[in-house]
This record gives C-alpha cells, sequence and structure tokens, in this order.
C-alpha cells in the first residue's frame, strides 16, 4: 500500500500563508513610516519657523506672530534680526497710532529707528516718517520737520515725507521753504494731486502778500506827478494853503510896522514853499515847511497841514499823522480854517 504526502493547509483564498502575510503586512509597514515621516518634517518646521522671513505687510499694524498664532515671546523675538525687531516695534507702532495713543506710537517708532540696521535706508526712512505723522497729531511741528528731513535724507524722492514736512513749515511759517518742498511734491506727482497743488497755491498768495508788503514799506517816497497833485488840490474849497498869498493881504497884516512884510517873506518857509508851489516844484515843499516849524513862524499852522498834506502824497502817513494832530488841537482862533481842513484830511 502506498504512502500519502501530507497536505498543507490552505487558506480561504487558496493562496500560501507567505503571500497572505506579505499581502496584509506591506500596506501596515509603510502606513507607519508615511506618519513617522509627516511627523518628522512637522517637528522641523516648527523649529524653523521662529528665523523665517517677516510675513506682515508693511504699515500693518499687527504685531509678529508664532507658529500658532499668538504673539511672539521675548524670548522668540530675540532669535529675530535686527530688522525684523524693528518692523515688530514699528507694527506695534501702528497699532497705537491708530488707537490714537500718539505718545506710545513715538516710543515703538523711536525704538524701530534704534533697531534698524543704517544700511537699510528704506525701512529707516519709513520709520522716521511714521514717527513724525504721530508728532503730527501732536501738533509738534518742529519735531516733524526734524523727522521729515532725516526721512527725506535716506529717501530723497519720498513723497509722504516731502509733503508732511511742507505742512509743517506752513504752519511754522516758513513759507519759503515749504513752497520749495510742495514744488518738489507737485513735480514728483507730475502735477496731478490735487491737495498738493491747493498747498503749493496757497502758500504762493502768501508769500506774495508779503512780498508786497516788504516792498511797500521799504519803498522811497515818490512824489506824483504835477498833474495829479494839482487835480488833488482843486478838489477842495476855500483851501488856504492851495491858494497864493496876495501881497495887499501880507501889507494889511504888517502895516503898524512897514518892511516886516518884507523880512517875513524872505526868512518864512511857509511863504517859500508855496512859491515853490505855484513854480511846481514840489519837491522842496517839505523841506521849507519843516524850516518854518522849526522856527516857530508865524505860519506854523499851515506849515503842519501843508507839509501833512504832500507826506499823504508820497504814501507817508505815518509822517502826517503827527501834523494833522497838532494842527486839530491848536486853541489859537487864527487857525481855525486849518482845523477845519485837517480833520477833513
Amino acid at each position: 500500500m502506498a504512502v500519502s504526502k501530507p497536505v498543507e493547509p490552505q487558506s480561504g483564498t487558496g493562496l500560501p500563508r507567505w503571500q497572505l502575510a506579505l499581502l496584509v503586512g506591506a500596506p501596515i509597514v509603510l502606513g507607519v513610516g508615511a506618519v513617522y515621516l509627516w511627523n518628522r518634517s512637522r517637528t522641523k518646521e516648527r523649529l524653523g519657523k521662529g528665523s523665517g522671513e517677516r510675513k506682515t505687510p508693511e504699515g500693518s499694524a499687527s504685531p509678529v506672530q508664532g507658529q500658532d498664532g499668538t504673539a511672539q515671546t521675548s524670548r522668540e523675538q530675540e532669535n529675530l534680526s535686527p530688522l525684523d525687531q524693528a518692523q515688530a516695534a514699528k507694527n506695534k507702532g501702528n497699532k497705537y497710532f491708530k488707537a490714537g495713543k500718539y505718545e506710545n506710537a513715538i516710543q515703538c517708532y523711536t525704538e524701530a529707528i534704534a533697531l534698524c540696521p543704517t544700511e537699510q535706508k528704506a525701512d529707516l526712512s519709513t520709520f522716521y516718517q511714521n514717527r513724525a505723522a504721530a508728532y503730527e497729531q501732536q501738533m509738534k511741528w518742529t519735531e516733524v520737520v526734524q523727522d521729515c528731513s532725516q526721512a527725506v535724507e535716506l529717501n530723497p524722492r519720498y513723497i509722504k515725507a516731502l509733503f508732511r514736512r511742507a505742512k509743517a513749515l506752513e504752519k511754522l511759517d516758513n513759507r519759503k521753504e515749504c513752497l520749495e518742498d510742495v514744488t518738489a511734491v507737485c513735480i514728483l506727482e507730475a502735477f496731478q494731486n490735487q491737495q498738493s497743488m491747493l498747498l503749493a497755491d496757497r502758500v504762493l498768495k502768501q508769500l506774495g502778500k508779503e512780498k508786497a508788503k516788504e516792498k511797500y514799506k521799504n519803498r522811497e517816497p515818490m512824489m506824483p506827478s504835477p498833474q495829479f497833485i494839482k487835480s488833488y488840490f482843486s478838489s477842495f474849497t476855500d483851501d488856504i494853503i492851495s491858494q497864493p498869498l496876495q501881497k495887499g493881504e501880507k501889507k494889511d497884516e504888517d502895516k503898524d510896522n512897514e518892511g516886516e512884510a518884507a523880512e517875513v517873506t524872505g526868512s518864512s518857509g511857509y511863504l517859500k514853499a508855496k512859491q515853490y508851489m505855484e513854480e511846481e516844484n514840489y519837491d522842496k515843499i517839505i523841506s521849507e515847511c519843516t524850516k518854518e516849524i522849526d522856527s516857530g513862524g508865524r505860519y506854523t499852522a499851515e506849515a503842519l497841514l501843508l507839509r501833512a498834506t504832500f507826506y499823504l502824497l508820497i504814501g507817508n502817513a505815518t509822517a502826517a499823522q503827527p501834523d494833522l494832530d497838532r494842527v486839530i488841537n491848536m486853541e489859537d482862533a487864527s487857525v481855525k480854517t486849518c482845523k477845519t481842513i485837517g480833520m477833513v484830511l
């Protein structure tokens, strides 16, 4: 009788056991390996996140964030580069600025300026300009000019800093330098910004008024034309100073002392001034009236009125005022006419 061979047990699928173990175990091993590699990569990413580049946009008010979305601790900030620390201080300052806490914002911007490397001129100019904006809210115009000047020195084409400095200079009544800044802004903006153009127009008008006032104040007195002077005096009725003195009247006044009239005529500055008026030699009238007034002559009232009139004609109202006041305050009855004319003038 022949001996039969032992029969290997079969699985339900008809596959050998070793093949079945391979089919089941391989996916498990691969899955465990994938989980291990994923966890390892997450750990490396978390460790390297502290030295990553700054993600917050320029001018953002949010602080630098950590991996879990919370603000970085002081230890994490110490691991940042000086520029990133400066940017973090600036962002904190922006947050204070938007909240209206300008003094706190200034402190943060000052910290950013101190932390920022000097070779980072663009960032440094931004920090100075931001601090100037905070000073502007406090109406500290001198500080605004100083910080904007620092910003422009680092970035000569910094329009925002130039315009802010121009506004501060206007507040400080430094219109000449204000005009220089706002003109530069208009050129850089190709004259497209209405706000800067309005500032330039306003400052130009103010400067024009100042120059005109200064020019008028320091101008040399100029005698009007003879025709104008004639028309001026002809506008008054019964004006004793515009009428020629009659020889007969002089003699009647001095009839008790013959020859006195001739002496008075020869020495009286007022009578000489009247003669110059008839000759239209108006430039010498003021000096002759001054001689009469200084000598206390009999025609002092008339000389005061005539001199005041010519002071007004040459545009020197300041010099005319004392002469007119003196005429008005005279008590002598013989100068009533002069008083009347003086009050009219």
